[in-house]
């Protein structure tokens, strides 16, 4: 019996594990691609909350799709706790790095997340098996 639960532990925290690595790896990549052109003067650093928003939005999405995909079920589940989990990773970061807070966008930037991480979600419990 103790096996059975270790399986089943195993296979709800796979997904999210997938989902909340590949989403990171997509972020790392989009904000190390929005820190270059915004070095070269292209963007100016008043859009740095909006890049920011968007990114976690898109890593949410790629990450909820990429634990539906592994899960094959739940995807709405599956996807919101991929973007809870994203955005508290985030915030946590961003408290560690900046030592504060901006109240006003945590809301925006929760919904967002767990908004995005559910459709992304959805969409990858729906998607096509090769």
């Amino acid at each position: 019996m103790g096996t059975r639960r270790e399986s089943m532990a195993a296979r709800l925290l796979r997904p999210l594990a997938w989902g909340v690595g590949i989403g990171t790896v997509v972020g790392t990549v989009l904000l190390l691609i929005a820190a270059a052109i915004m070095t070269t003067g292209a963007l100016p650093v008043s859009v740095t909350t909006p890049i920011a928003m968007a990114v976690l939005a898109i890593m949410a999405f790629v990450g909820g799709f990429t634990a539906a995909v592994i899960s094959r079920e739940r995807g709405l589940l599956y996807g919101a706790a991929v973007g809870l989990l994203l955005f508290l990773l985030i915030t946590v970061i961003g408290l560690a790095v900046l030592q504060e807070l901006h109240g006003g966008t945590m809301l925006i930037k929760a919904a967002l997340a767990i908004g995005l991480g559910a459709l992304g979600g959805v969409l990858g419990v729906n998607a096509k098996r090769r």
